[in-house]
């Protein structure tokens, strides 16, 4: 490769815009038709399976977006659904927060007890009810899918695709990929800023160079790539993803010398080699590869290495404002000396995060008053671009 690498691009790039009307997509008014229009039809990302570890576990879910609260729970039966946090007697919330492991959910208001699977098990002085059936006031279920190890879920009344036919290419190209992680890190932001906004400081590599000069200097581009080009740029019908490039010419600091010599080569150093992992994962099989960055439109960026990923998870609050959640997994330490590098990868991946977020309210407030309507993209943010584009599809009833 030479000094002017140039991106391998894949799927259609032509209709894509270079120009994006920003003031117009974070107007109040343009929120509320996305809100119901993109966030209620599309597969959005909760979780994993591994966060439910054991029959009876489960997590509380709340979504801003739409002052939501999801109870979700591996039942008895070991399958995975997704419920409302809501007892069907007087909608108190049964669930205040957390996670753990029960057979039942009991309400604290009138003691009504639901199993685990999402049926109505005790009415409390159930004589005094009247035409009252057990069986139609179970938990409200939300329709929910699982890919892998992610846990996905559609708000609509019915959705109008399947969780396989919304991930489209991406769907069959993942297998085994989640599985061996262990969660090491979670980091939870909100910035007054428009979501796309939020999601696009983490879709383009053009800004590693200037932004992490200090926290990630060198990780990436090298001798042969100083402008840090993206080796491989893919564009789906509803999700994208790329390839970042990896610094052969790196030279480690003292601390990165100690995680490298105990533990995997992760963040700010990579280990190249991807022979093992499956197709969907540096699928061009850049040899001087990094990690790849792909956007799960419209809630999830998620960037996954050899041995690692790194999940954001985005939560419009409202036109202006964003819930954030960032969530590190790593491979499974087997010593202290695995634990301490991992703890090093934790460190610059809260720091890089940080940095993401750094410009977000500062491009909110510039871009609100509306003096300057329009943002210039280049070939190396044609993420953006396509981000943009599936967004005026879904606003539009094509996808």
């Amino acid at each position: 490769m030479s000094a002017t690498t140039e991106s391998l691009f894949r799927g259609t790039i032509a209709d894509l815009p270079a120009r994006i009307d920003v003031a117009a997509q974070i107007a109040p008014e343009h929120y509320a038709l996305e809100r119901e229009r993109i966030w209620r039809r599309a597969w959005l990302a909760i979780g994993h399976t591994q966060d439910l570890p054991a029959k009876g576990s489960y997590f509380v879910y709340d979504i801003p977006t739409f002052s939501m609260s999801l109870l979700v729970v591996r039942g008895q039966d070991d399958r995975v659904r997704v419920f409302h946090n809501i007892c069907r007697h007087r909608g108190n919330k049964l669930e205040r927060g957390g996670a753990g492991c029960k057979s039942h959910f009991t309400c604290n208001f009138h003691g009504w007890v639901f199993n685990n699977d999402g049926a109505l098990r005790l009415i409390t002085d159930e004589k005094e009810f009247e035409d009252c059936d057990k069986s139609a006031l179970g938990l409200i279920p939300v329709h929910s899918a699982v890919w892998n190890t992610m846990i996905f879920i559609n708000l609509a009344e019915e959705p109008h695709c399947s969780l396989a036919e919304w991930l489209g290419d991406l769907h069959g190209q993942y297998d085994g990929y989640f599985e061996e992680r262990e969660k090491v890190a979670a980091f939870k932001a909100v910035v007054h800023a428009n979501w796309h906004l939020a999601v696009n400081a983490f879709t383009e590599g053009y800004h590693t160079l200037y932004l992490h000069k200090s926290t990630a200097r060198d990780y990436q581009g090298g001798r042969t790539n100083p402008e840090r080009h993206r080796p491989h740029i893919e564009i789906l019908e509803r999700h994208h993803r790329y390839s970042a490039p990896g610094n052969p010419d790196k030279v480690f600091v003292r601390g990165e010398k100690v995680a490298a010599k105990y533990g995997r080569l992760m963040i700010p150093a990579f280990d190249f080699d991807s022979s093992a992992l499956p197709p969907g994962v540096n699928a061009a099989r850049h040899d001087k590869w990094a990690f790849d960055v792909v956007e799960f439109f419209p809630n999830l960026v998620m960037l996954q290495g050899n041995c690692w990923q790194n999940e954001i998870t985005y939560w419009p609050i409202d036109a202006g404002r964003t819930l954030i959640l960032n969530q590190a997994w790593a491979y499974k330490a087997k010593n202290l000396g695995e634990r301490l590098s991992r703890s090093y990868f934790r460190a610059r991946v809260r720091d890089v995060f940080r940095e993401d977020l750094n410009t977000l309210e500062a491009q909110q407030a510039a871009l609100s008053t509306g003096a300057m309507r329009e943002v210039v993209l280049s070939r190396q943010e044609m993420a953006l671009r396509h981000h943009y584009k599936v967004s005026a599809r879904m606003l539009g009833g094509e996808l």
